[in-house]
């Protein structure tokens, strides 16, 4: 007896949980590639509502009704958001629009699905996928496409186009994941704004997001932008070199940063809302740095660095550096002059700066890696030496002093308004780095933009 009723009691829990899975007689299993979903549907007609369902069962999506009563779920809890609905006169339905207008993705992939029994309504796609974009808040767009029933149709055909369209999207996400998902768009991204004069769009292309430049494609490649012959050897090339720059503590934020609207658009917030790991384990111990920061400066060699050079007059004195920087470095000079009508500090500061120099084809003392002074894209303003005051942490050292105790009071850092005058054109600063550098100022918007996407937070 006391068997049978634990095989009764087996049996109804496995058909709770088997009941759980199922919707509309059919069995749905989660799909990986899209992480949990949910199927957004506005269904003016059955087409819709049959594609929609038809994708809820080949994705593991729940479904949502925008005109049902059931309240829209935490939209938090979902990777992937598959939206369909019928054309409308080439138009994206109303209800649909403003559902859009109104609701946040939160940095969610988003797929949208138009059905349409009109076969002239076949190239309305990538118009409709435009428009869907801009309204659509918060939506990394994955573009799907139509799903055409030309004339009448029968539900089973209309269920298997919609399938083979979901099956096509799901084929496509697990590609975007397994280059490296929010990860690799963000950071392809990234440099494409930080640096728009050199590259191209970020554009997800042979399984990777890969970014254009001087003809030549660049490759994520798990870390690493590379061209397409070295990505296919990774583990000889270190991941790329980024951190995570703070330009402000909070005791000095100011209310305009200017780059954190560049953030918001790049960097996900899911991935800020977890963990955002930059580096992987290399495999090769003697890997070694992508060429991408030569080619990205155009400077693969001595000569070819110094063809790109240029004199220019900076706060007094003169000095060489890379052509690309000269446009924001005199925006600095430019805020730095115009805050010193109104700071005392910085005309002291300014009356003793020592030297200026900019351009020195070298590596970064004690390291095999190229300085950015090689470059060009770095400017080291030294101060006159005082007595008790420290600069850089190897002099520090090499004086016998324990560097990493020194205060920032007995540093010889520049005002304030000045470092921020550097870093709102682009600039990090070596006296934020632990192993300080107070003279040393860096062109490296990507750090800027990064930095600022760290406070980002999910609503």
């Amino acid at each position: 007896m006391k068997a049978l009723r634990f095989c009764f009691s087996l049996i109804l829990v496995l058909g709770l949980a088997g009941c759980a899975f199922q919707r509309n007689g059919d069995a749905v299993i989660p799909d990986e590639r899209a992480g949990p979903s949910l199927v957004i549907y506005f269904a003016e007609d059955g087409n819709a509502r049959r594609a929609a369902r038809a994708v809820a069962r080949k994705t593991g999506g729940e479904l949502f009704d925008i005109r049902g009563k059931k309240p829209l779920p935490d939209l938090r809890g979902y990777d992937t958001f598959f939206v369909t609905a019928s054309l409308e006169g080439g138009r994206i339905p109303a209800p649909l629009k403003e559902f859009l207008e109104r609701t946040d993705f939160i940095d969610g992939r988003v797929v949208p699905f138009w059905t349409s029994r009109n076969a002239a309504d076949s190239g309305l796609a990538e118009t409709l996928n435009g428009e869907f974009e801009r309204i659509a808040r918060g939506a990394r767009l994955l573009p799907a496409g139509g799903v055409l029933f030309a004339g009448r149709v029968k539900a089973k055909d209309a269920d298997k186009a919609s399938e083979l369209k979901a099956e096509a999207a799901l084929n496509e996400l697990g590609l975007r994941r397994a280059a490296g998902g929010d990860r690799a768009e963000d950071m392809a991204k990234l440099f494409a704004a930080a640096y728009g004069g050199r590259f191209g769009p970020a554009v997800f292309q042979d399984g990777d997001w890969t970014l254009e430049m001087d003809g030549a494609r660049w490759y994520y490649a798990q870390g690493r932008f590379l061209t397409k012959e070295d990505a296919e050897r990774t583990e000889d090339f270190r991941p790329q070199f980024l951190y995570r720059y703070m330009a402000e503590s909070s005791a000095e934020a100011s209310e305009s940063n200017p780059w954190r609207d560049t953030a918001n658009q790049i960097i996900s917030r899911r991935a800020h809302s977890g963990s955002y790991s930059l580096y992987r384990q290399t495999i090769n111990p003697g890997a070694v740095r992508s060429p991408f920061f030569d080619a990205l400066w155009r400077s693969r060699t001595r000569g070819e660095a110094y063809a790109h050079q240029k004199w220019i007059d900076f706060l007094g004195r003169k000095v060489q550096v890379h052509e690309d920087i000269v446009t924001p470095l005199g925006r600095a000079e430019a805020r730095i002059q115009e805050a010193a009508k109104n700071d005392p500090k910085i005309p002291e500061w300014l009356g003793k700066l020592d030297s200026v120099t900019g351009w020195n084809w070298r590596n970064v003392a004690g390291s095999a890696s190229r300085s950015f002074h090689a470059y060009g894209a770095a400017v080291d303003l030294l101060m006159k030496a005082e007595a008790g005051m420290e600069t850089y942490w190897q002099w520090t050292a090499a004086k016998g002093i324990d560097w990493r105790a020194v205060p920032a009071e007995k540093r010889q850092n520049p005002p304030l308004a000045v470092i921020r005058a550097f870093e709102d054109q682009g600039f990090i600063w070596g006296g934020r780095w632990s192993r300080y550098d107070t003279m040393h100022f860096e062109y490296h918007p990507e750090l800027l933009i990064f930095g600022t996407g760290n406070d980002r937070q999910r609503v």
